[in-house]
């Protein structure tokens, strides 16, 4: 099978026999994880024997293996990261996919040479984001799965990195890398590969507009989406200059890979994609383009049905059809030699590499018997079945001398040589382990006495203002629109203690600039960045930088990669026990100030297309949306625009309880600075949360979140 498009179609793998069929079927590529540290760790996977098993079949069929490295890990995890790149580059695998900044460094420290893929956990959105992964040293972006045609185009036109989008698969219902709902539920997190995939379970949606505590359950699954599909759209994709179109689904069946590759083939070949067979096998209730289309609505929702299961068990025979056998993928050319008296010759050449084998001498036939003509030998040498090779008459050149024989037997094994040899050569590892201890951790001197954090304040609006905030705080944090508004009308005259935020999600970075630059005329002097696109867009500015939680920093190399990005401090993964947390802020240099997140209700989910809205409308929630879970549990759901009908307003799914860490200062002392988060709070609720903060005491009806139990695996 020919490759007709430089648009390289990567597919999944979580076992031998998905890789397979995503290789027979025309992958380019194929994305897997070992045992650890992927974010499918309930797929099967690979250890090492079999990762080294698997590279070498792919390359053999000129197939490249990305390797996903994408999880955010613990210091007490880093010696087996390090092996776990060790095995990689032993294998041979050709990228690693990567979530953690400290992940990437270590990569970059032990296997140089390994090309470094941002992934899409990172919610690169904007080209903002793409130019600090550079920065990084990642040479491809896996955008996010919420973009647009125009924002990924223009994403594309920004960079010289190589550019991957997602094209097929599940939707999860959050941007990736920014939910923490089965975390906060049931200690399975996202960003460590042990999703549950609570969103999949019954959710209504409802508001409390009205102000009387009724909310109307409208609904029925409003957290999950109809599976992706943007395989009609390949063609053009490509014209676009996207790098690489992936397929989700390492945890599915080998069958689905085989039909997902198979459609995407025929729609770059212009033909028309088999979408029945492929819904058949499997999908939510059908398929959506609603994020690159940019038509996010109601008809994006969807949810396995039973009728969905039965279509998909009478296609599952038809599908292994198309990976029963191999293909041939792989062009080669042959020169085939027999002379008297010299050994026949066979090269085989793929175009990179080139190989020969020796066999017999020939013979001359007996009397009467015919000698060995070109047809004899092109017969055996072209019997490429069951390799990944193939040849035409074009591309064998047979040279003979007169009157000689050789035995069919003899050709074969010649073949057969000279094939293993040329295996052997595109199997070969070209990358290197660069073995040496890990990076020296910096570790802070002890003072010897206990110092109670500063205490920082976030607020939604500039509406939950109040005096004791003015007068308690250390540093208050508002979003960038409330806090030039404060400015203008002269409210506020210390500009230094305040702190703007701008929208997490900053899809247009001339909004973005325009913000900070008049802020910064105003004296404002400091950003808080909850992404990377904040941080790069920050630096340009000239601002001081802090970051948020949602940058998920977990490791002491990760906060070493921080400080050198220019960061002042940063709020700790709240993912994180705090005995955890505690003991990482000991590896932060003096300078870089570590924040717990000590009150709040914490952003379990971020939504480009909020359920609320989809559902009752933005008039209808007036910024009061619930969604209630199958227990009657309700969780907030607020936007971070006070237009919501405007493009790039993203929706915030809250906890249904604020993590209160108020009376449990003793264990925070390690740490800089505490942040009160205040989102839905009431003028007279954030007065009880600041004065249990001021006296050591607990709040009613709160969670201590991650901070005891932390995260599996």
């Amino acid at each position: 099978m020919k490759k007709e498009t430089h648009l390289e179609v990567l597919a999944p793998a979580g076992s031998m026999e998905a890789l397979v069929a995503a290789v027979r079927c025309g992958a380019d590529a194929v994305y897997l994880g070992q045992k650890n540290f992927s974010a499918r760790k309930n797929s099967q996977n690979f250890d090492e024997e079999t990762l080294t098993e698997a590279v070498a079949y792919a390359h053999r069929c000129g197939v490249k293996i990305h390797q996903a490295l994408n999880i955010v890990v613990f210091e007490q995890e880093l010696d087996a990261l390090k092996e776990c790149i060790r095995a990689a580059v032993h294998a041979g695998v050709d990228a690693m996919i990567v979530q953690d900044w400290g992940v990437a460094e270590l990569v970059r420290r032990f296997a140089p040479d390994m090309p470094l893929h941002a992934s899409t956990q990172m919610a690169i959105h904007s080209p903002a984001g793409v130019r600090l992964a550079k920065e990084l040293g990642f040479s491809r972006v896996v955008l996010s799965r919420e973009l647009t045609r125009e924002e990924i185009g223009a994403i594309v036109r920004s960079t010289d990195l190589e550019t991957e989008i997602f094209v097929h698969g599940a939707h999860c219902m959050s941007v990736s890398g920014q939910c923490y709902l089965s975390a906060a539920i049931g200690g399975k997190s996202g960003n460590r590969g042990q999703c549950a995939q609570p969103c999949r379970l019954p959710f209504t949606a409802g508001t409390d507009a009205a102000g009387n505590g009724k909310l109307t359950a409208v609904g029925e699954s409003v957290l999950s989406l109809k599976d992706m599909d943007l395989i009609p759209y390949l063609p053009e994709i490509e014209k676009m200059g996207v790098t690489s179109v992936k397929i989700e689904g390492r945890m599915k069946r080998p069958e689905y890979v085989a039909a997902a590759v198979t459609a995407c083939r025929q729609a770059l070949r212009g033909e028309t994609p088999d979408l029945d067979t492929l819904r058949a096998v499997f999908s939510r209730s059908g398929f959506s383009d609603g994020y690159f289309t940019g038509n996010r609505d109601r008809k994006m929702f969807g949810f396995r049905t039973k009728e969905d299961v039965t279509a998909a068990g009478e296609v599952f025979t038809r599908l292994k059809g198309l990976y029963h056998k191999e293909n041939p993928l792989v062009p080669v050319s042959m020169s085939f030699s027999m002379e008297p008296e010299k050994e026949i010759s066979l090269t085989v050449s793929d175009g990179e590499h080139t190989v020969q084998a020796l066999g017999e001498v020939p013979f001359v036939p007996a009397e009467g018997s015919r000698p060995a003509d070109e047809g004899y030998i092109a017969r055996s040498l072209e019997k490429l079945g069951g390799t990944p090779y193939y040849t035409d008459e074009n591309a064998l050149r047979i040279q003979l001398g007169d009157n000689l024989m050789i035995r069919a037997s003899s050709l074969n094994a010649l073949r057969r040589e000279a094939v293993g040899k040329l295996d052997a050569e595109r199997e070969k590892i070209s990358g290197r382990f660069m073995d040496g201890s890990l990076p020296e951790m910096y570790s802070r001197k002890s003072s010897g006495t206990a110092i109670a954090p500063k205490l920082w304040v976030k607020l939604a609006s500039s509406e939950q203002l109040t005096g004791a905030i003015l007068s308690e705080a250390d540093r208050i944090i508002l979003p960038a629109h409330a806090l030039i508004d404060l400015l203008k009308e002269g409210k506020i005259r210390d500009a230094e203690k305040w702190i703007p935020v701008l929208p997490r999600f900053t899809y247009s970075e001339a909004e973005g600039r325009a913000l900070l630059r008049e802020l910064s005329e105003m004296g404002v002097k400091t950003l808080y960045c909850e992404s990377g696109a904040h941080i790069e867009l920050g630096r340009e500015a000239g601002l001081t930088l802090f970051g948020g939680p949602y940058l998920n920093l977990t490791n002491p190399v990760a906060l070493q990669k921080a400080a050198a990005l220019g960061l002042s401090g940063a709020v700790l993964s709240p993912e994180g026990k705090l005995s955890q947390l505690t003991a990482l802020v000991r590896h932060a240099e003096e300078h870089f100030s570590c924040g717990i997140y000590a009150y709040g209700r914490m952003a379990l989910m971020a939504l480009r297309n909020c359920p609320v809205r989809a559902q009752i409308g933005c008039g209808k929630c007036g910024r009061k949306g619930y969604l209630t879970d199958r227990m009657g549990i309700r969780f907030p759901v607020r936007c971070d625009r006070l237009d919501a009908e405007v493009e790039n307003a993203v929706s915030y799914l809250l906890n249904s309880l604020p993590l209160s860490m108020t009376d449990k200062q003793d264990g925070l002392a390690s740490f800089d600075f505490a942040l009160l988060d205040f989102t839905v709070e009431s003028a007279g609720e954030i007065a009880q949360v600041l004065g249990a903060w001021k006296n050591r005491a607990p709040i009613a009806n709160y969670t201590r979140g991650l901070y005891t139990r932390g995260v599996t695996g």
